[in-house]
Order: C-alpha cells, then structure tokens, then sequence
C-alpha cells in the first residue's frame, strides 16, 4: 500500500485537525510511518485533533507512550510541520504562536502574510507556551470542601481536647516554694515587662486577620484552610501529650499559677469550655499555667507567620 504525507494531506485537507478524531489521527501516524505506535497513542491514550496539535515530548514520558527516543524526535518533527499548516486550527485552540499581531487599521492588507514566516523556532515557543498552558491548567485543583469540613471539625475536636488537658495540667502545676523558676540568662537579668504578654496575643490577632484577608482573595483558599485545618490541630494534639507527660516549674514569681481546686467534674467541663471559647489567650480572660512546656502562643504564632509568608494566591 502506497502511502505518506502527501497522499494523507490530499486525502484529508477539507478536515481541519481540530475536528479530527481518532480514525484521523491513527491515518495520519500511518501515513507518516509511525504504525507501531497506533494502538498507543490512539486506541490506549484516545489522542485525538486537539490532543495531537498540543501533543510534546514531555508529553512521551509522562504519560508513557513508550516511543524509542528515534521515533520520538520524528514524531515531534511531524507535529511542527503539521502544526505549520494548520494555523487555523491551532488559532481556533487558543494555543498561540507568537506572532506579531496587526492591527486591523493600516496594517490590514499584511493579514494574509502573517503566517508565512512562520519558523520552526517560533512553532517551539509555540509548543512550549502548550506545555505551560497545560501545566497551568492542571494546578487548578478542585476545593474539596468537604475535606475541609472534616479537618477543620478535627482541629476544633483537638482544641476542646487541648483545653481539658489545661485543666487538668492547671491542677497539677508544681509548688513555686517546692519547685523554684528554673535559671535563665535572659530573664534573670532583665527586669519584666508587664505588657510583653498581652502585645503578643495582639500580635498573633493581627496576623490572623491578614491570614484571613488572604483566604478571601486566595484562589485556593479550601486547599489552604484544611493545610492550616491539619497542621494546626496535630500539633496541638503534640502539645496535649507533651503537657501531660511534663509539667515545668513556674518559670517567674510574678505569676500567680496556685493550683485551681473544682467542687466537681461540670465545674472543670466549665472552666474547659471558657479556655476554648476565649482562645487561651489572656486577653480574653483565661489564666492558665502548666503549659510551659509546650507554649501554645509560639505555636500560633509560628504556623500564621508560615502561612501568611508561604501562601502564593
């Protein structure tokens, strides 16, 4: 059977390759002497018009076409010399070629030239600008919003969790006459700044509004919640054990960390809710103290500077 590009071209030019479908593919790798490849790339992977024009040898590997690198570099060279005569086509895809383009008033009669010189340089910017389309394309991944439901339910579950445990480390804080604050080179010659405390839950207050005001305009924003959602109730979950597990001295004898004593099991339940409800934070009235092991404010503050600092909306 006699057979080539030509032949195919004759046989085939009232269809524009963005119409083709399979059969029109698997014609055109026939006629153009890539047979063993057929089933491949149409009956396993279903190229057809469109998927053949924005077909690029990244495409050979990551998708496993399994083309020896021969008859990989010859398809890729048939693809440019069709992607050449079929201009149309690939301008009716959306995939540019980087051509100058002339403004209808003045320039109108060069529309017809505009294409001629065309060359294979500009037909590689083309079928890289293809690659990078694609490439963005894939990175809008789908919000999921039910992932984020559920991690956002496991990090309040965690944070409950996380006040019952501070109850329970408030209880068993040890004796500051027994168990004196441990030496520090940094506060024991330093006088105490009474508000030091308070500008830093001020501090990690704002950033949780810039982190939300970027969640508003981020475009990922579900994505990026149930990351925090995650992150933020694992290490909390951490901290719980490692409260539990040690429990620090007092670290300054301005603190008043006498432990609480509860009538019942309700009073303690309702001196957990108030620390979840206010957040742990001071400003909120909770006073809690045996956590100095693990500081919960370092914690927040650490994962908002990371997410505010790393988020690329």
């Amino acid at each position: 059977m006699e057979r080539g590009p030509d032949i195919f071209d004759d046989a085939m030019n009232t269809t524009p390759v963005d119409q083709w479908d399979t059969k029109d593919v698997e014609k055109w790798l026939i006629a153009n002497y890539f047979d063993p490849h057929v089933s491949q790339i149409c009956d396993v992977n279903g190229c057809d018009g469109p998927s053949l024009l924005m077909l690029t040898e990244a495409d050979f590997h990551l998708y496993n076409l399994g083309l020896p690198i021969g008859d990989a570099k010859r398809l890729i060279i048939a693809l440019r010399k069709l992607q050449l005569s079929s201009v149309d086509s690939m301008k009716r895809l959306g995939l540019p070629l980087h051509v100058g383009e002339n403004s209808l008033s003045g320039q109108g009669c060069q529309r017809s030239h505009r294409y001629a010189s065309i060359s294979e340089s500009d037909v590689g910017d083309s079928l890289t600008s293809s690659v990078e389309l694609i490439a963005e394309t894939t990175k809008r991944f789908p919000p999921e919003i039910w992932k984020t439901v559920i991690s956002a339910v496991y990090m309040n579950t965690v944070l409950l969790v996380t006040s019952c445990v501070m109850v329970i480390v408030h209880d068993r804080v040890p004796d500051v006459e027994k168990y004196p604050p441990l030496p520090d080179i940094f506060l024991d010659n330093f006088p105490t700044i009474p508000w030091a405390f308070t500008l830093c839950e001020l501090i990690a207050v704002g950033l949780m509004l810039i982190l939300i005001a970027i969640l508003f305009i981020h475009k990922h924003r579900f994505i990026v919640m149930r990351r925090l959602f995650s992150i933020g109730g694992t290490v909390f979950l951490l901290r719980c054990i490692s409260m539990l597990i040690t429990s620090l001295s007092v670290p300054g004898v301005h603190l008043q960390c006498a432990p609480k004593t509860h009538a019942n099991l309700a009073a303690e339940i309702k001196e957990a809710v108030q620390i979840y409800l206010g957040m742990g934070m001071a400003i909120q009235g909770v006073r809690c103290c045996g956590d100095y092991m693990f500081s919960g404010h370092t914690c927040v503050l650490t994962l908002l500077n990371f997410f505010i600092t790393e988020c690329r909306c």
